[in-house]
């Protein structure tokens, strides 16, 4: 069966009813697809502004502009980020602002509150700090013009751009608060940080001080002193004990001759020479044996006599081990002078001389101590030879105890050095020890004060605002727009509610078992109706006819009023839409 374009036409019309319906319904379900769907976005751009004081005077050391902006964009923003999009900080923006009525009513806030977090978006442009390589490439002046957007999505345009503005509002006060409370926790960090630095580093120095003290002499930088001075102090001792030697032979020579001179001139008494001790106690004695056979030994002259025989024996016998003695002590301290010379202080050969040295002089002592009622010098000897041998020996000896004070001084001192040597491996550890500590500390605190100056001059530009910040360099603005576009939404959705109401029709029409029209009853039967008696409307059908053309146009009208609301809603507000159109035309 061939149809005209009539017969499609009055399928149409026949079919009205499923089309309208049809039509109606995919219409309203893509309105709702594109209220839910299509939303408002209102974007904000915000740059990040760098620091306006050179970038040398603020960085810390070992930081470059690239990686001080990169930590700004990467931790900083998503910091702030993750706070202003919290759920107490939607909340409290959620009932400022009213938003979501509708779903409060029957939804948690908390759970609107996190979809709301996934219509706050923020996104970097400028430079792409995504990749390490390509940022740190860039210079400072490139690295000011990274900037950020933030955008929200709600469907009411001005409501939107409110909740956009105060989004911004709160980013941009908690990047103030957040700069302002680490500039005041890293100054007080580093207050605290230098404050202990001080009071250990006048701890070491006070140790280091100490152990200076402890050890004046044994220093490392006295070290090439010290040895030195050992080896003068050896040459010296040396020198001492051969000087020493000498005095000692000298004066063992001078004892000799004076034991062999007579103190005293020659004394005839009774026809008598008296010339030395031993004649007189030859004399003494033979007049004892005279006398002792007229008196007995208690008689007074008897004693007198024996008292006098006593003390010349003592005098004849007192002085001769005393100077063998003093020879001995002289050639032992020779020959140590010259083991020295050849050996060191620690050889055997060395440290049998000394203790020869030791026994000599600890048996002169006992033997000087024994003969001391017994001397052999005569304090009244009147012979000049005998006086002039007693004056030199008396000069010897104060030169012999003389040079034994400087010996034992000089022993003293080469002992001190020797130890100060020895010593001073030790001691140069410990004390490098010590100083190691303290230049390390020295290190660290100069490194603190350089960052609290930083700090201090952070402090201050962020006072002045003329540190690194935020600044908005596009501010929200009413959107005009919905994203995706409302209108290409609706007209999808009018296209394919008109697709869908003609697919009613066709399906309302093949499904059909009617017979309609003259045309159709000739196709199916073969033959042509001989009359064709047309539609004879009644009174009642003629009013039902107008009737419903009156609710036509009534329904156009009210489909009108729905358009302009869905336009109000969906689109942009009238009033908006009638500005730009006024603007557009040039009306004022």
């Amino acid at each position: 069966m061939d149809y005209s374009i009539y017969d499609y036409l009055a399928i149409i019309l026949r079919r009205k009813k499923a089309f309208l319906i049809t039509f109606a319904i995919v219409f309203a379900i893509a309105v709702m697809g594109a209220l839910n769907w299509s939303k408002y976005r209102s974007t904000a751009t915000i740059q990040v502004v760098p620091s306006d004081i050179p970038e040398g005077m603020t960085i810390p050391v070992g930081m470059n502009a690239a990686d001080l902006m990169q930590a700004l964009v990467d931790q900083r923003i998503t910091q702030i980020q993750q706070i202003v999009t919290s759920t107490s900080s939607l909340v409290e923006i959620i009932t400022k602002f009213d938003l979501y009525p509708g779903i409060r009513q029957r939804t948690p806030i908390s759970e609107i509150a996190e979809g709301m977090g996934d219509k706050v978006r923020l996104e970097m442009v400028g430079a792409d700090l995504s990749n390490p390589a390509a940022s740190s490439k860039l210079r400072a002046s490139q690295m000011g013009a990274i900037a950020f957007t933030l955008s929200f999505d709600y469907s009411d345009p001005l409501k939107t751009q409110q909740v956009a503005n105060e989004l911004v509002s709160r980013f941009l006060d908690e990047d103030l608060k957040q700069r302002r409370a680490q500039v005041r926790e890293t100054q007080a960090f580093l207050d605290a940080q230098i404050a202990d630095l001080e009071k250990s580093m006048l701890d070491q120095e006070r140790r280091i001080a100490e152990f200076r003290e402890r050890h004046p002499d044994s220093r490392p930088e006295s070290l090439a002193f010290n040895r030195q001075m050992a080896a003068t102090t050896a040459l010296n001792l040396q020198s001492l004990q051969a000087q020493l030697g000498s005095v000692e032979r000298n004066r063992a020579d001078l004892r000799g001759q004076l034991a062999s001179t007579e103190p005293y001139t020659r004394v005839i008494e009774d026809g008598e020479l008296m010339t030395t001790p031993a004649t007189q106690l030859k004399v003494l004695q033979a007049k004892l044996a005279a006398i002792s056979g007229q008196y007995g030994p208690r008689h007074p002259d008897v004693v007198k006599l024996t008292a006098q025989i006593e003390a010349l024996k003592a005098e004849t016998s007192g002085g001769g081990l005393t100077a063998d003695l003093e020879k001995q002590l002289a050639d032992a301290r020779a020959e140590l002078a010259r083991v020295e010379k050849v050996y060191g202080p620690n050889h055997p050969d060395v440290r049998q001389a000394q203790q020869r040295i030791e026994a000599l002089e600890a048996r002169y002592s006992a033997a000087s101590r024994a003969g001391a009622n017994r001397r052999t010098v005569k304090d009244d000897a009147d012979n000049p030879a005998y006086l002039m041998l007693q004056a030199q020996i008396n000069g010897l000896d104060e030169q012999s105890r003389s040079l034994q004070r400087q010996l034992v001084e000089m022993r003293t001192q080469h002992e001190q050095y020797e130890a100060a040597v020895a010593a001073a491996p030790a001691i140069e550890q410990e004390l490098a020890a010590l100083s190691r500590d303290y230049d390390n500390s020295q290190a660290r605190y100069r490194e603190l004060k350089t960052k609290k100056q930083i700090a201090d001059m952070t402090v201050q530009m962020e006072q002045s605002r003329k540190a690194q910040r935020l600044n908005v360099i596009n501010p929200p603005e009413v959107p005009t727009r919905t994203r995706p576009a409302r209108t290409l939404l609706l007209a999808g959705g009018f296209l394919f509610a008109v697709f869908c109401g003609f697919a009613a029709i066709v399906v309302t029409e093949v499904l059909s078992r009617r017979i309609h029209g003259a045309g159709h009853l000739a196709a199916i039967t073969g033959l042509s109706p001989l009359v064709i008696i047309p539609h004879i409307s009644t009174r009642a059908e003629r009013r039902a006819r107008r009737n419903r053309w009156l609710m036509a146009f009534g329904g156009a009208f009210a489909a009108a009023g729905a358009a302009v609301l869905v336009f109000d809603r969906m689109v942009m507000p009238i009033d908006l839409a009638w500005t730009l159109f006024a603007l557009k035309i040039g009306i004022n």
